[in-house]
C-alpha cells in the first residue's frame, strides 16, 4: 500500500487554520423573531386545508380522508404558533426597551 502525504491535507493545518479563522470572524446570531415564517406556514396549510376539502371525495374514495384532518391541525398549530411568535417578539422588545 503506497502513502502519500500532502501537507495541505494533514487535520494539523487545516485545524491551525480553523482556529485563526475563529478570531478572525465571529459569527453573530440573526436577530429574527419568526414571526414571518409561521405566518407563511399557516398560510400555506390553510391552502392545503381548502384544496383537501375541495377534493374531499377523492381522498376518502382512496382511503386518504384523514390528510383533511391533518391540514386542520396545521393551521391550528400555525394559530398558536402566531400568538406565540407575536407574544415573544413583544417580551423582547419590551425587555430591551427598558
Amino acid at each position: 500500500m503506497l502513502f502519500v502525504s500532502n501537507p495541505a491535507d494533514s487535520l494539523s493545518e487545516s485545524d491551525k487554520e480553523a482556529r485563526s479563522a475563529d478570531k478572525k470572524l465571529a459569527l453573530e446570531p440573526l436577530e429574527i423573531n419568526g414571526i414571518t415564517a409561521v405566518t407563511v406556514g399557516t398560510i400555506i396549510w390553510s391552502v392545503a386545508t381548502v384544496i383537501m376539502v375541495l377534493l374531499r371525495d377523492q381522498l376518502e374514495s382512496s382511503g386518504r380522508g384523514n390528510w383533511i384532518w391533518i391540514c386542520a391541525c396545521g393551521v391550528l398549530l400555525g394559530l398558536i404558533g402566531i400568538r406565540y411568535t407575536r407574544r415573544r417578539a413583544a417580551r423582547i422588545a419590551k425587555t430591551s426597551s427598558t
